[in-house]
């Protein structure tokens, strides 16, 4: 299946990941002095956090970094159920 091509800055987005309302990408311009850029974006459309790189491994290990980060930030986090007294289950 094809997925839709989308770009940013004259990059493509040709790889991302998702946490809660976050996504990470990484984008490629051939054209571009640094052609791989690692970006995050919250829960919009606007990408921020970019780092330019000339390695695609080096864009997926800062994008790596910022996946383990945003999995420790509280937001990202599932909701934790309370318990006390007055919920008991039946």
């Amino acid at each position: 299946m094809d997925e839709e091509k989308r770009s940013n800055q004259n990059y493509e987005i040709i790889e991302s990941c998702t946490i809660g309302s976050t996504e990470l990408v990484i984008g490629h311009n051939p054209n571009a002095p640094n052609p791989y850029v690692c970006w995050y974006c919250k829960g919009g459309s606007n990408y921020f956090w970019g780092y330019y790189t000339n390695e695609l491994d080096a864009a997926r290990q800062k994008l790596n970094e910022r996946y383990q980060s945003e999995c420790r930030m509280p937001y990202n986090q599932p909701a934790q159920k309370q318990k006390n007294g007055d919920y008991r289950e039946r």
